[in-house]
């Protein structure tokens, strides 16, 4: 495909156009062992989900990509590598080129140079996160297969965002990616590739995403709010499971989070979430993650700092010389990075 050059702002669609014409975005992150998985993925999608796909691999800045003609092969959608503010539609799969990020301004998908050529690749984290702020709910984020943690950043905000995420379950060649997600709180489901295309299917038929972007539920509010008895039998399950007593949380909170499981489900009563978490690997660690508030108070403590400054710093470097390395690994962090 031919570059284009950049519309002038006259000609992108405004966010009030958007809104009118809103349709899921699906974005998948991979690296390696990913084109496998995702591979599996799309060959179980049909053409007509009414959803915008966009793969982001890594990829050798050095050499041209395949991606386009090996992809078109496996599905019916159009498969198009990126050009630079290309419009999103419906029904189409959008691939990034070699050596670039990519970001979404208002529909159209904008090419970016990658900053530096040796720098970590968070190529999925900067989709992620554009789709997090411009399109909200009405986003999917899929990490697959991939080393490092490229995805985690991105997935969580999509999360925050109220739109749902899925990593690849034990299946991936390469695991850190998806589970450097799932450690960080990040994702509703962890699957196989075509499971995730099932649920993708799902989401697409029930329109839960739409459904969930427009409006909270308040019929399924009003379920959760007057189920005491389930929300305790969820409460055993967690504490049983976990060890964590979450009875005296907030309910405001727990009912939120327990309802926003509920829709992603397609679940209206709790009775039936309860059934879910008796039956489906995984899915009481899934809550207990969502459940949790991230909050990091380290930087807070003037005691430790004080205690640092004035007692284990100056022993650590008496103790070195002025070419040995100092190495201090902190470990407190809300997010798991």
């Amino acid at each position: 495909m031919k570059l284009v050059e950049k519309p002038t702002p006259k000609k992108l669609a405004s966010e009030k156009e958007i809104k009118k014409k809103s349709f899921t975005v699906v974005a998948i992150g991979a690296s390696a062992g990913g084109l496998e998985a995702f591979s599996l993925l799309l060959k179980k999608l049909p053409s007509d989900t009414g959803m915008a796909y966009i793969y982001v691999q890594h990829l050798s800045p050095d050499h041209k990509s395949l991606l386009t003609t090996i992809l078109s092969k496996i599905t019916e959608m159009k498969v198009q590598e990126i050009d630079n503010m290309e419009k999103m539609e419906p029904n189409n799969v959008y691939i990034i080129p070699p050596n670039k990020v990519i970001e979404v301004i208002n529909g159209h998908i904008q090419l970016l140079p990658r900053i530096k050529k040796n720098a970590p690749n968070l190529t999925i984290d900067f989709l992620f996160s554009s789709l997090a702020e411009t399109h909200k709910a009405n986003v999917i984020g899929v990490v697959l297969s991939g080393y490092a943690s490229d995805g985690r950043i991105g997935l969580k905000a999509i999360k925050d965002a109220g739109g749902i995420t899925f990593a690849q379950d034990e299946t991936a060649k390469a695991s850190s990616m998806p589970k450097s997600a799932i450690a960080a709180g990040a994702v509703d489901f962890i699957l196989s590739p075509e499971e995730i295309a099932t649920e993708i299917i799902r989401i697409a038929k029930n329109g839960i995403l739409k459904n969930d972007a427009k409006q909270k539920d308040k019929k399924d509010e009003i379920a959760v709010k007057n189920n005491s008895y389930d929300l305790n039998t969820i409460f055993e399950l967690l504490l049983k499971q976990t060890g964590v007593d979450f009875s005296h949380y907030k309910m405001p909170t727990i009912k939120r989070r327990v309802n926003h499981k509920m829709q992603q489900y397609g679940i209206k009563t709790v009775e039936e979430y309860v059934k879910l978490l008796l039956n489906k690997n995984n899915e009481i660690e899934i809550l207990y993650t969502d459940l949790l508030i991230n909050v990091t108070s380290f930087f807070r403590e003037t005691e430790t700092f004080k205690f640092l400054k004035t007692n284990l710093f100056p022993k650590l470097l008496n103790s070195k010389s002025s070419e040995d390395t100092l190495r201090i690994w902190v470990p407190a962090c809300s997010k798991g990075q």
